[in-house]
């Protein structure tokens, strides 16, 4: 008879056998799954908590550079400002010192007429002049100006002496407005430098702000990106205008006398033919002046090609400005720019936000303009150079303050002014293409 006991017990160590466990050791795989599982779920966790403390600070670090960007966009309407004020004062003073070597020259002149007078006047009383009462035109005048205005009105001078008195007269009149004019430019200048000051101040102020906002992100190890256009190169800027704006009106009128040359050679030339050859003079054509050189003139026109990525007008301000001066224009890096204009070279180079950057001055019919190429990767001319419109200044890039390739075009009427909350002197770009 077969043991039923120690048969069950074999079957059932079998099964186990054939499992390939035990009870133990699947309660022991299943506590170790768990806690792997709590270990997955714990990471995730940390992860999560990791991630959004990355966030967290991505955002901090964003609202910083923005914040940034703000202070860095006021400081450059500041720096701007600071500028063009010591630009007026500098106008001011050359404008005074005109007038003042002006009213010597009309003082110098006015003496000599004096004296010329006088012998005249010495003159008059020595042939014939008995009839006046010259006590009473001396003695009733408050001076030598006066004695001459109460002589012509009361019709005692001759007439071929009118002139002679009615010249002083006018050179007395010249020399009065001259220094009228004086007395309201040196006005003007105390006036001047009293806002220069404020703004100056305003200007340490803000600097000491940046510098001390700046301290404290290097602290913090938090990378960002501030280039500014210092005062000196806004200063360098405008002074660069001016000389740009005399050479090219210089440029404009050796064109003109270069046109007039050209003109009468050709006139001159079709004579002669005409005289030699008895033809009419009308079947030769007239060379076109104008043509020989390129003068400003005309609409500007587009500067590269690429897609419109943001207009001209208000902006968000996510950027440090709360109005955008001129067109974007997308394209890949070393896309041709050309010059919008004929004019002549302010500035080109490195500069502040704008990284590499071409300045022109252009005069069209007699107003100044000036046109802005930022951001380029290239520069291909150079300042106090002549362009004509569509001539190659450079290529396309992300230089500066740029998050992409693209080419930042401004138009200035006027000289360059910068404003990060307000057109200032520019207008719509877009109006003249």
């Amino acid at each position: 008879m077969v043991n039923l006991k120690k048969l069950a017990a074999t079957v059932t160590l079998g099964a186990l056998l054939i499992s390939g466990t035990t009870p133990g050791y699947a309660a022991s795989l299943t506590d170790k799954q768990k806690k792997v599982q709590q270990q997955q779920q714990q990471n995730n966790s940390e992860q999560s908590k990791a991630n959004a403390s990355i966030k967290k600070r991505e955002q901090a670090i964003s609202k910083e550079q923005q914040e940034i960007n703000k202070l860095d966009a006021e400081l450059q309407d500041v720096i701007n400002d600071v500028a063009q004020k010591k630009a007026e004062i500098r106008a001011t003073q050359q404008k005074i010192a005109a007038l003042q070597k002006q009213i010597k020259q009309y003082e110098a002149k006015m003496k000599a007429q004096e004296e010329l007078m006088k012998e005249r006047m010495a003159t008059m009383q020595k042939n014939g002049g008995g009839s006046i009462d010259w006590a009473e035109f001396i003695f009733g005048s408050k001076d030598f100006g006066d004695l001459l205005t109460r002589m012509i009105t009361a019709g005692t001078i001759q007439e071929n002496d009118k002139q002679i008195f009615e010249e002083y007269q006018a050179t007395k009149e010249k020399l009065a407005a001259a220094q009228a004019e004086l007395k309201a430019e040196r006005d003007a200048l105390v006036k001047q430098k009293e806002e220069l000051e404020q703004r100056q101040k305003t200007l340490n102020k803000k600097m000491k702000e940046r510098a001390a906002k700046i301290k404290k992100l290097n602290a913090e190890k938090v990378k960002f990106e501030s280039k500014l256009m210092s005062l000196q190169e806004m200063e360098s800027t405008l002074k660069a205008q001016e000389k740009a704006i005399k050479a090219e009106m210089e440029a404009q009128r050796r064109a003109a006398e270069e046109a007039k040359r050209a003109a009468a050679a050709a006139a001159a030339a079709k004579k002669q033919q005409a005289s030699n050859t008895g033809a009419s003079a009308a079947s030769t054509p007239t060379a076109s002046a104008a043509a020989s050189v390129p003068a400003s003139g005309g609409m500007f026109q587009r500067p590269a090609n690429g897609r419109l990525s943001q207009g001209w007008g208000a902006a968000s301000g996510a950027n440090g400005y709360s109005f955008h001066n001129g067109l974007d224009i997308a394209a890949p890096v070393g896309t041709p720019i050309n010059a919008a204009q004929t004019g002549t070279v302010t500035r080109a180079g490195w500069g502040g936000a704008y990284g590499n950057h071409v300045i022109i001055t252009h005069v069209l019919n007699g107003q100044v303009w000036t046109t802005v190429y930022a951001h380029m990767s290239s520069v291909s001319v150079s300042a106090g150079q002549r362009v004509t419109q569509g001539q190659n200044i450079g290529a396309m890039g992300s230089t500066g303050n740029s998050t992409g390739s693209h080419l930042h075009f401004e138009i200035h009427r006027g000289g360059y002014s910068y404003s990060s909350s307000s057109a200032g002197s520019t207008v719509n770009p877009a109006s003249f293409f």
